[in-house]
């Protein structure tokens, strides 16, 4: 039969299971929607930083250029203004160093270009800007402590929107550009100093490697994201795998009681409780089934005994309406228990040939198949206790009276048995 613990550990285990792959379902929905809606996608990788890339990589080849031999330093700076340089020019003489300093504005989409000189005087000069060790992101030579420096140039370089677009991730290039096109492209420059502008470096933007880099967070939080689906879904099959064999078990033991478990079933029910109401159930059903066998075990060796007895008797019976019903008793089919009965006693009275107690027997065993064995055996006392104190007429009296109740009683017991597996 049934493993009650057993049982209890597998609807565990489904409850765990089922609830854990729900919460993996959610998960599954929120990251496929971070992962393929592009709003959403973009939202959770953030503004692009387009000024801070390009400047970066100013910074980068500007560094490179001039052969890694001044400090290249590249800063973040929204509120700076970027005002022209007005400062008097200063002779190479007196020239110790130069700085390249590169600050950026993503709102106001402009990189700007200073180059401080280091004067061998610095008290020589009121607008001075101390430059530290830690000073932003130095691509050049570094700084082993704090130097002063006045400007000497600066330019601005205000990008167009339309070329910012064009570096997002999610724009399709299309090649080749019309004139006006590439008009739309081209960034405002703006120079100031104390000298005229001169021959300066020539920077070249990769237009593929500025994207390449400007999506690189977008890549890193899309490669996560495809990791966290990857993961959800093996632990879907996982938990689907883990839930699929309990319910396999599960049907196993539905299948011992006749029953079928569904997938709704188990899913939603608890199945243990389905089981133990099934088992209950189940022995009642066996119960019943081994009771009715047992009353048609005796209605069938009452019959046969009774039909035998009227076989034997029928060539020795003188009445012949007595001798004709006898003949029709065993004729029909099927054959009537209560009249076959009700022949066996007469022809016993008419023979003579049995004594009041054997006739009483002889009566009380139709009751038999009505009652458990231990109520017939206290009926059977007391009709013998009537037949010795008021005689045999009482006696069978009260004989068909006990008869009658039990039959009735054991007919209300069948309805009701009937209208109960109706219901079930």
């Amino acid at each position: 039969m049934v493993d009650a613990p057993q049982v209890e550990v597998l609807e565990r285990n489904k409850r765990r299971a089922f609830f854990v792959l729900c919460l993996t379902a959610v998960g599954l929905l929120v990251l496929s929607a971070l992962r393929f809606v592009p709003r959403l996608n973009d939202a959770l990788s953030g503004k692009a930083e387009y000024v801070r890339i390009l400047t970066g990589t100013f910074g980068r080849q500007l560094a490179t250029q001039t052969q890694m031999q001044f400090p290249v330093i590249v800063e973040q700076d929204e509120r700076g203004t970027c005002q022209a340089v007005n400062a008097p020019s200063i002779p190479e003489e007196e020239i110790r160093g130069t700085i390249y300093l590169l600050t950026y504005s993503e709102q106001q989409n402009l990189t700007c270009i200073t180059t401080y000189v280091v004067p061998m005087d610095a008290s020589r000069f009121s607008t001075l800007r101390s430059f530290g060790a830690a000073e932003g992101q130095n691509y050049g030579t570094a700084l082993l402590g704090t130097v002063k420096a006045v400007a000497e140039d600066r330019i601005v370089h205000v990008y167009a929107l339309e070329y910012l677009r064009r570096l997002h991730w999610r724009y399709t290039p299309h090649f080749p550009l019309s004139p006006s096109e590439a008009a739309s492209l081209r960034s405002q420059s703006y120079y100031s100093g104390a000298t005229q502008p001169g021959g300066s470096v020539s920077i070249d933007f990769d237009y593929g490697e500025l994207r390449t880099e400007i999506a690189k967070r977008h890549q890193i939080v899309n490669s996560a994201l495809s990791v966290l689906l990857i993961g959800c879904v093996a632990l879907s099959i996982l938990l689907l795998r883990k839930l699929a064999l309990a319910f396999r078990a599960l049907s196993e033991y539905y299948r011992v009681y006749q029953l079928q478990l569904t997938a709704r079933a188990f899913l939603k029910g608890n199945v243990a409780t389905e089981l133990s109401v099934a088992r209950r159930q189940y022995f009642e059903r066996q119960q019943q089934a081994h009771t009715r066998l047992r009353d048609e075990e005796k209605l069938r060796a009452l019959r046969t005994g009774w039909q035998d007895g009227l076989r034997s008797a029928l060539p020795n019976l003188t009445d012949e309406d007595l001798r004709r019903r006898v003949q029709e008793c065993l004729e029909h089919e099927p054959q009537d228990l209560e009249q076959m009965r009700s022949l066996w006693v007469e022809i016993q009275e008419r023979i003579g040939q049995k004594s009041p107690a054997e006739k009483l027997s002889l009566l009380l065993e139709s009751a038999r198949p009505y009652c458990p064995e231990e109520e017939f055996l206290a009926g059977r006392a007391e009709a013998f206790a009537v037949l010795n104190k008021s005689g045999f007429r009482a006696a069978r009296t009260f004989a068909i009276a006990m008869h009658d109740q039990l039959k009735i009683r054991a007919r209300e017991m069948e309805e009701l048995e009937n209208s109960d597996r109706n219901i079930a």
